[in-house]
């Protein structure tokens, strides 16, 4: 099974530009291009959240416009720019009031993804409840084998850049622990850091990737919110079950720029 990861596109209304200088919709055109590229092969697109900017119905009008000749079915988990009820109106999610987490739990063949929403309306760090963890607890143990990987916006790791995490994810301690008792959490693939990051947790491994939209500044320790001219990108996430184990889950990480390729003289080029 291949599964696509976008995330963190801030997609902005017509003419309007983000962090002062960047043209947001360029990246999510590139990505919706290369996901298309891969046609059949391509199974679901996770967006791990902020996908628009503000949270405006304008920007959701932007980002149906960006997102309409992508093929493949996509599934949007809130960030904390997002705005709930607008997510719930334009995407197949649970129905809930604006102050209900949207959590959920999508089964495919060959993984189950648990979807947490991690963000508190009107505010940029994350948190899971009490509330949220129990029952996380209870849908891993209610199918202890089933393969799963569990998406969220806020990474359950500090990022090492003290600008972001002043907005880092509270509970993430206690989310370690559920994720622990249940060996058959291959992933956590979250976004919110601007930045490819990998790191083990609660005995699996959780990865963050780049935004469709700009990067932060790999600028570890204290300092302002910096924004680096690096490339947009997305990740492609390989799921095998061919033998029945809950092998961890392969990811590629796929910058959106104009590359060439070849093939050296000395390659095989059968």
């Amino acid at each position: 099974m291949l599964i696509a990861q976008i995330s963190d596109c801030h997609i902005v209304e017509h003419g309007d530009v983000m962090a002062d200088r960047v043209d947001s919709s360029i990246g999510l055109r590139r990505a919706v291009a290369r996901l298309n590229a891969l046609g059949d092969d391509l199974d679901l697109v996770i967006a791990t959240g902020d996908l628009v900017n503000d949270g405006r119905a304008e920007q959701y009008d932007r980002l149906a416009e960006l997102l309409a000749p992508l093929a493949a079915p996509l599934l949007a988990i809130p960030g904390n720019h997002d705005d709930r009820t607008e997510l719930r109106a334009r995407f197949d999610l649970p129905d809930g009031s604006p102050e209900e987490p949207i959590d959920h739990v999508v089964e495919l063949d060959a993984v189950r993804l648990v979807c947490l929403d991690t963000t508190i309306p009107g505010r940029h760090d994350g948190g899971l409840s009490a509330t949220q963890l129990a029952w996380l607890d209870r849908v891993l143990g209610a199918d202890p084998h089933r393969r799963t990987v569990i998406v969220q916006h806020h990474p359950p790791f500090p990022s090492g850049i003290d600008s972001m995490d002043r907005y880092q994810l509270d509970g993430a301690a206690h989310e370690a622990q559920v994720v622990a008792r249940h060996p058959a959490v291959a992933a956590i693939l979250a976004g919110h850091y601007h930045r490819p990051i990998t790191c083990g947790f609660g005995g699996t491994a959780a990865f963050c990737l780049p935004s469709t939209a700009a990067q932060l500044a790999d600028r570890l320790g204290p300092g302002p919110t910096t924004y680096v001219d690096e490339a947009p990108a997305l990740a492609l996430h390989v799921i095998d079950d061919s033998d029945g184990t809950v092998a961890p889950v392969q990811t590629h990480l796929l910058q959106l720029t104009d590359a060439t390729s070849w093939v050296p003289s000395w390659a095989d080029a059968s």
